[in-house]
């Protein structure tokens, strides 16, 4: 399937994915989860990540730019670097709005829910040229 943020014929055609379904312009396995490109284009990228039955990742993430995360199905722990901001669980519904530079990490919980854990993250991106 060819990438919604490029191409002048996709940026005029509406175009409606389901993310429970597990759509998206280009869909790929990482050690952390499955991660599905919604779109990719003037300067800002959207993906759904699908948590379930992978390891933990020990290291810590972080952006150099803010990051917006919206829980879609179950529910998303995190853990933050800084012993400044306190372990959240965010539900269905919730959105964490995480600072660049700030080092967290995010996996399904608990652990042993039956439902995989989805989340939607939007994040601006600098537009190759």
């Amino acid at each position: 399937m060819a990438d919604p943020g490029s191409g002048a014929a996709s940026n005029r055609s509406p175009r409606v994915l389901n993310i429970l379904n597990g759509e998206a312009a280009d869909v790929r396995s990482a050690p952390y989860g499955t991660v599905g490109t919604i779109f990719s284009g003037s300067g800002i990228e959207l993906i759904w990540v699908s948590k379930q039955g992978e390891p933990v990742d020990e290291g810590w993430f972080s952006s150099d730019e803010v990051d917006l995360i919206l829980v879609v199905q179950g529910r998303l722990r995190f853990e933050f670097e800084s012993p400044e901001w306190a372990d959240r669980v965010l539900d269905p519904g919730e959105v964490l709005i995480l600072p660049a530079g700030e080092r967290c990490r995010a996996y399904r919980w608990p652990r042993d829910a039956a439902q995989a854990t989805i989340f939607v993250a939007a994040y601006p991106v600098r537009d190759s040229q």
